[in-house]
């Protein structure tokens, strides 16, 4: 059985090192990451007009009468003064030919007072200047910037693959006979030594002390990367989840999603009114609205500064009634642990503590996977010079 998990732990780990290391440094960068894009680029950031802000729809309407061949779909409205509201937009289908205007993907920065623009690039654009570094970096963190999902199913198997190679890896350093505890405490100390034995017990000492952070990192990987294939059926062997309001309207039939008559406005108004019903006191900081299944969506908060995740309303695009929620601390046990997965992963469910936690963390796993595959390379060539000896 050990050497079965030797082996599993050496091909799991040579399988996913590559992917882990750069996780782990994207996601020691991404730990700040509104913070460190404000920073780089503080003029997408600044608005200076003074006065009351305009209402979101007509923001939107701004946006879109001096760019008639994009469309909103998702609008990021501050609460907080002299700031700029985000709005993303994509390109309209060509009325002449019914398929999308050459235009790409591109975000606007304007002033939520006087609706200037205050700037817009292409997200997720290559690669470095100061502009580009946040959004890439994020895409890449997420999808490695491949097409369509195969990014998000890549790195959501290679999640998966991490979360078994945890328990492997925890197996692995417990020892054989007795006394137990004894013995194990080898496995958490780092004597030092020689490059080899200095790598090893770094490896496996590190792997120790970190593993109650390791784990839910991979695990809220996994549910980021594959929520509805995976981790929603996984969880709700214990505890059940409704399916979001995006995967109960990809079920339906298109025929049955009605069509566009909400604007941004009225939804708006729709979640201010439900909102104060249902008690939630944040401000709507986001607003996006799904062309494919004509819905729109209302997040509470802002960035994802929110502890317990962030609280979201949903209504139908044809005549604004409400579709769903899914409010932070409430619903089944499965559903407030699937919201809990994005404040895990960004460490922002304890603050600006987790957040240096978690950039710290990113360099450390990279760390791993650098010493598991010196470990590995060091054994290999031993075996290598081992089986020439013996051809001699």
């Amino acid at each position: 059985m050990r050497a079965f998990l030797v082996l599993l732990h050496r091909y799991i780990g040579l399988a996913t090192a590559i992917f882990l290391l750069l996780a782990g440094v994207t996601g020691s960068i991404l730990a700040f990451n509104h913070e460190l894009d404000e920073w780089l680029n503080p003029q997408f950031y600044a608005a200076s007009a003074q006065g009351s802000r305009l209402p979101p729809g007509e923001l939107v309407d701004a946006v879109q009468s001096a760019h008639p061949k994009l469309q909103v779909w998702y609008m990021e409205y501050p609460s907080e003064a002299g700031h700029t509201a985000l709005l993303a937009m994509v390109p309209r289908n060509d009325p002449s030919t019914g398929k999308p205007f050459d235009e790409r993907n591109q975000v606007f920065y304007l002033d939520p007072v006087s609706a200037e623009q205050k700037g817009q690039r292409y997200w997720g654009e290559c690669c470095f200047q100061r502009e580009n570094f946040v959004p890439f970096i994020l895409e890449f963190h997420y999808n490695l910037t491949l097409p369509g999902n195969w990014g998000l199913l890549l790195m959501g198997l290679v999640a998966i693959a991490w979360v078994i190679d945890c328990f492997v890896a925890l197996w692995l350093t417990l020892p054989r006979g007795k006394p137990f505890w004894k013995k194990w405490s080898k496995a958490w100390k780092v004597k030092g030594g020689h490059a080899y034995r200095l790598n090893f017990d770094l490896h496996r000492a590190g792997g120790l002390w970190l593993w109650l952070l390791l784990l839910p990192i991979a695990v809220s990987s996994v549910a980021m990367n594959l929520p509805s294939q995976v981790f929603k059926p996984a969880v709700s062997l214990f505890s059940p989840i409704e399916p979001s309001v995006y995967e109960a309207r990809g079920r339906m039939p298109t025929s049955e999603l009605g069509v566009t008559k909400l604007s941004y406005q009225k939804a708006y108004e729709r979640a201010l009114q439900e909102g104060k019903r249902l008690g939630l006191t944040a401000a709507i900081g986001e607003l996006y609205y799904s062309f494919e299944y004509n819905f729109y969506g209302a997040g509470f908060g802002q960035h994802d500064t929110e502890a317990h995740g962030k609280s979201w309303l949903f209504f139908h695009g044809t005549d604004g009634r409400l579709l769903g929620q899914e409010i932070a601390g409430q619903g089944t046990l499965g559903e407030q642990f699937y919201r809990l997965q994005l404040p895990i992963h960004g460490g922002r469910i304890i603050g600006v503590t987790g957040q240096v936690m978690i950039a710290l963390l990113g360099i450390l796993i990279a760390g791993l996977s650098g010493t598991g595959v010196y470990i590995w390379w060091r054994k290999w060539q031993a075996r290598r010079i081992s089986k020439v000896r013996k051809a001699v």
